[in-house]
C-alpha cells in the first residue's frame, strides 16, 4: 500500500505501513498526541514520520520483540515469529540470525523467550476466556483494525489491537510487562501514558461507524511466570479528563500544521515552592529559633 489514503475508513495494512503514516495529510495519531500534550509542537514535529524524515531508528530490545511476538499469538496477527537457538546475543552468529530475520520481517527470540512466549500466549488466554470482561475479545472482529478518520480539518489514524464487529463492543488493547500487572501498579501509568488512548479511539470508533464503542478495555500481561492477566478500562472522571486532552491536542495539531509553526517550551515559566519545600523552611526556622533561644 503506496499510494495515500484519501477516504476515511477502515483498513487492513502492514504495521510498518500504518507506522509511516499513509494519509493524505500527516495525520495525529494518538502517540504524537501524547507527544503534544507531554512536551511540545517541537517534539511532535520530530517525533512524526512525515514532518522528519531524518529520525533516528529506535534500537529494539528483547523485551520489545517478546512483547511483539506475544501479540502475534495472541491477535493471530503480525510478524512471524522466528527462534534464535543461542541463550544470549554473545557470539557473532546469534548476532547475525538474530539481524537477518530482523530484516526479513520477523520477530527473532532466544531459545528461552521463544519458548516462554508460548507458555504466556497460553496462559494468558486461557485466563481471558475465563473472563467475562474479555468476552468480547473472542467475538468476531478483527486484529490490528487501522482506522483512520477526520476530525475537522485534521486527518487521525490509530491502530486497534482487537476491534469487535459490533460497533457497540470495547475496542481492546494489549500490554504486555515484565513487571507487575497487579492495577494498583498500573494506575499511575494509565493516567499519564494511556489516559487519552480510548477517548481518541473511542472518536475515531464513533466517526467511522456512528457508534460510540463502550469505555476501552486494556490487557495486561505479565511476561513472566505466572503470566498473570488484569483488564484496566477508564472510569467517567477519566475519560471526561481525557477528552479534553484529545480535543487540545487535535487543536494544537491543526494550528501548528496551519501555519507550519512548531514552538518548543514557553519561554518563561514560574516555578512555585512545593508544600514539603515550605513545610521544610518553616522546620528549619522553628530550629534556628530554638536553636537562638537556647543560646
Amino acid at each position: 500500500m503506496s499510494a495515500r489514503i484519501e477516504k476515511p475508513g477502515i483498513y487492513d495494512m502492514p504495521e510498518a505501513v500504518y507506522h509511516s503514516d499513509p494519509c493524505l495529510e500527516p495525520s495525529l495519531s494518538n502517540s504524537i498526541a501524547r507527544v503534544l500534550l507531554d512536551q511540545s509542537p517541537m517534539h511532535a514535529r520530530y517525533a512524526h514520520p512525515r514532518l522528519n524524515l531524518k529520525r533516528e531508528p529506535f534500537e529494539v530490545t528483547a523485551a520489545m520483540d517478546f512483547g511483539t511476538a506475544l501479540h502475534k499469538l495472541l491477535l493471530g496477527k503480525g510478524a512471524a515469529i522466528v527462534e534464535v537457538k543461542a541463550d544470549a546475543y554473545r557470539s557473532a552468529a546469534a548476532k547475525e540470525a538474530r539481524d537477518a530475520a530482523r530484516e526479513s520481517g520477523f520477530v527473532p527470540l532466544l531459545t528461552e523467550a521463544h519458548d516462554r512466549v508460548y507458555e504466556c500466549a497460553g496462559a494468558v488466554l486461557e485466563q481471558m476466556k475465563q473472563r467475562e470482561d474479555c468476552a468480547e475479545f473472542f467475538a468476531p472482529g478483527r486484529s490490528e483494525a487501522v482506522m483512520i478518520w477526520k476530525k475537522g480539518d485534521i486527518w487521525c489514524r490509530g491502530m486497534v489491537d482487537r476491534l469487535p464487529d459490533d460497533p457497540k463492543a470495547p475496542i481492546f488493547d494489549v500490554k504486555s510487562t515484565g513487571m507487575s500487572a497487579n492495577p494498583t501498579e498500573w494506575d499511575r501509568r494509565m493516567v499519564k501514558a494511556y489516559r487519552t488512548q480510548d477517548r481518541f479511539y473511542a472518536q475515531g470508533a464513533k466517526i467511522l461507524r456512528g457508534v460510540e464503542p463502550q469505555p476501552m478495555r486494556f490487557i495486561v500481561a505479565e511476561m513472566k511466570a505466572p503470566f498473570a492477566v488484569s483488564v484496566l478500562t477508564p472510569a467517567p472522571t477519566l475519560r471526561s479528563l481525557a477528552e479534553d486532552d484529545v480535543s487540545r491536542a487535535q487543536g494544537m495539531w491543526s494550528n501548528c500544521l496551519k501555519r507550519n509553526e512548531w514552538p518548543g517550551y514557553p519561554h518563561t515559566a514560574h516555578i512555585e515552592a512545593p508544600n514539603w519545600l515550605l513545610r521544610e523552611a518553616e522546620e528549619q526556622a522553628m530550629r534556628d529559633d530554638a536553636l537562638e533561644y537556647a543560646q
